[in-house]
């Protein structure tokens, strides 16, 4: 925002801003930066005061008429949102937000894969299929070491499908003279990276197999969150890494909820529907203490290293939950843990979950467009939306549970 406009000049929007109506709130969309932003009622009276040519330093004294703000606090609101639609880019000639990847997830190089072999055939002393949504892996294993770390995070998506497989994944592997094994991994004839310890392996097929089937489903939005079903209806749990959001995943299965993933939430085209993404849960070092309560055994699975150096144990999902299908969002709750803070689970306008919920979203299938975004707020405005700050996973589970219980 310029000082002029700061200052009293004419705030200038973006000609192509297209206001859609969510409970008695606002939501903005730019086709052309690909921007959408909810309003809070607040907000969205200064953005309507503005439109009509109401100068900035007016506009707190308009909004504490209103009701909207106490006296001493509607300048700050003012600024703050003034601040906000800049940031945004709802500013005409101002800058446009970074939108999420369109298409799909991009292809992720797990090592130097310029230093690795070119491709060929290998005898495989052990094949396994596996199949995530509607991508069936076939995995061909050139040691049988590098079978049993694979299976401890696939096993539960093996099937005797001896169709034509969708992918096929060679895994070469060398002896080094350290007495280690070196794997090659190779999709459809492509190399697509490398580990030179055994337990770097199985978090990089998974990640393959990961991203070829979200490439291959017809989604809408990837967004990152934990799924869990109660019902007919499923949760999200949208947040960052660190947020606490598969430790709850965990927590709420071990509870009864159905189990559907603990970080991909795939929102399907028209339907907007989540189908289950059962892979399996990915524990950190710092969360095996605390899980060992709901996963005794936890302490007896292998020990993997990802490409970022965090060490992690896999939990396999219960049983069935390949098998779910596909399930309306009933609820969608925000979570963060924060140490010694008093557990509490608020509702929140559903422009601030949108808004929220497209920070969290990873890619898209196609550019947004008026009839998209337009689809996606009718969709929102039936959901129930939740800011969760915890510090007890028992009382966030069951401040959940009491909530979908009501």
């Amino acid at each position: 925002m310029t000082e002029k406009e700061r200052n009293g000049g004419q705030m200038r929007f973006r000609p192509d801003l297209v206001l859609l109506p969510l409970d008695d709130e606002l939501v903005l969309f730019s086709e052309q930066v690909q921007c959408l932003v909810g309003l809070n009622a607040s907000a969205a009276f200064v953005f309507r005061e503005l439109q009509k040519g109401e100068p900035a330093p007016e506009l707190a004294r308009s909004l504490a008429r209103e009701g909207l703000a106490p006296f001493d606090e509607a300048e700050a609101w003012v600024t703050a949102t003034l601040d906000a639609l800049a940031t945004q880019g709802i500013i005409a000639e101002g800058p446009a937000p970074a939108p999420p990847s369109v298409r799909t997830l991009s292809d992720e190089q797990f090592g130097e894969i310029a230093s690795m072999p070119t491709y060929a055939p290998i005898n495989a002393v052990v094949e396994r299929r596996y199949r995530l949504l509607e991508t069936r892996a076939l995995v061909r294993f050139a040691h049988p070491a590098q079978v049993r770390l694979v299976d401890a995070v696939l096993g539960h998506l093996a099937v005797d499908d001896f169709s034509a497989p969708t992918i096929v994944m060679d895994l070469q592997s060398v002896m080094l003279p350290d007495g280690h094994i070196r794997s090659d991994i190779y999709r459809n004839g492509g190399p697509v990276g490398y580990a030179s310890r055994l337990s770097q392996l199985a978090p990089i097929v998974k990640a393959v197999l990961w991203q070829s089937a979200v490439n291959a489903y017809d989604f809408l939005f990837y967004i990152h969150a934990g799924v869990v079903r109660t019902g007919e209806r499923c949760i999200l749990l949208p947040a960052a890494a660190g947020s606490g959001k598969s430790s709850l995943t965990a927590a709420l299965t071990h509870h009864g909820f159905q189990y559907f993933s603990d970080e991909v939430a795939l929102i399907e085209r028209t339907t907007f529907r989540v189908p289950p993404m059962p892979l399996a849960l990915c524990i950190k070092s710092t969360g095996w203490d605390l899980m060992a309560r709901f996963y005794p055994d936890i302490e007896t699975l292998p020990i993997h290293v990802r490409n970022d150096q965090k060490r992690l144990r896999y939990v396999p999902p219960p049983d069935g939950s390949e098998k779910q299908s596909p399930s309306p969002v009933g609820y969608i709750i925000f979570p963060q843990y924060k140490m010694s803070a008093e557990t509490e689970l608020k509702p929140i306008t559903r422009s601030e979950a949108l808004s929220r919920l497209m920070e969290e979203c990873l890619a898209l299938s196609q550019r947004l467009d008026q009839q998209i975004v337009g689809d996606l707020v009718r969709w929102i405005a039936g959901i129930d939306c939740y800011a969760l700050t915890f510090s007890s996973l028992d009382e966030a589970v069951e401040r959940i549970a009491q909530t979908v219980a009501r």
